[in-house]
């Protein structure tokens, strides 16, 4: 009897890439994961927009991570979903600026002397992985490198009382993210979850951003020059509540990562 032989073809790039950076024997650098458990990484020679080489394979537990970003800007999106601003926002994307300084990983956050009203915005973060100078909507895709999992944290009070969002917004600590760039993927219906406390406080598809991805990249693109590394924030949904110390808040998004930090109360 003739063996009967059955193929089976398994679907390339099954589990996306994922990106971060490290301090590991006093050094920082950028890795890959190497595997799916996390459990081991390879060091980078560069950012991984950049063509890297992989250098050496560590274990995880011999690194800590920060956060995934060296030189760039962070821009931020308001009013993005109608759940939390109605039409507020539909007729442009609006931008503000974070800082850099702004942006952790996962882990304990203490916030800034007198920041006594901080609400929590989970979002979806845009990664540049090219020079993007007045890039059309059909093309901006190709400016993205990947995704985070970000939130956005604002103090309320402090909204109102500068000419610009650059306390309330910007201020130290107030942009953690996932511990991994995630790059090959593609942004369709992705669900962002807030948590407070292991309690829903946000759950919304990325789906009813008023203005999508393409959309942003090319309009920040027509006024700045968008470079590798730099990060967007992309608008919370629905309702937000100000956080107190002791609360764990936890940002997550389907099959781009989560971040989970822990409130210190202020410095």
């Amino acid at each position: 009897m003739r063996a009967l032989l059955i193929f089976v073809l398994l679907p390339l790039n099954v589990l996306a890439a994922q990106f971060g950076r490290i301090d590991y024997e006093g050094s920082q650098h950028w890795i890959k994961v190497a595997e799916e458990n996390q459990k081991l990484y390879d060091i980078l020679s560069d950012a991984p927009f950049d063509n890297p080489k992989t250098l050496e394979t560590i274990k995880a537990s011999e690194a800590t991570l920060i956060a995934p970003l060296t030189n760039g800007s962070v821009y931020a999106v308001g009013l993005n979903f109608r759940s939390h601003a109605g039409n507020s926002g539909a007729a442009k994307p609006e931008i503000f600026f974070k800082s850099v300084d702004s942006v952790r990983v996962s882990g304990d956050l203490s916030f800034p002397r007198g920041a006594s009203n901080v609400h929590f915005e989970g979002e979806l973060v845009i990664v540049i992985g090219k020079e993007c100078p007045q890039v059309s909507k059909s093309s901006a895709l190709e400016c993205v490198f990947g995704y985070l999992a970000g939130n956005d944290l604002t103090e309320r009070s402090w909204q109102g009382q500068d000419l610009q969002w650059w306390r309330a917004k910007g201020a130290r600590g107030f942009g953690p993210v996932s511990n991994f760039i995630v790059s090959d993927i593609a942004i369709k219906d992705q669900v962002i979850t807030t948590t407070l406390n292991g309690n829903v406080m946000q759950q919304e598809s990325v789906a009813n951003m008023i203005h999508d991805v393409p959309a942003i990249v090319s309009y920040i693109s027509t006024y700045i020059t968008l470079h590798p590394g730099d990060l967007i924030f992309t608008g919370t949904p629905g309702r937000t509540r100000s956080l107190k110390t002791g609360d764990v808040v936890r940002v997550s998004i389907d099959g781009i990562g989560e971040v989970t930090n822990t409130i210190q109360g202020s410095n």
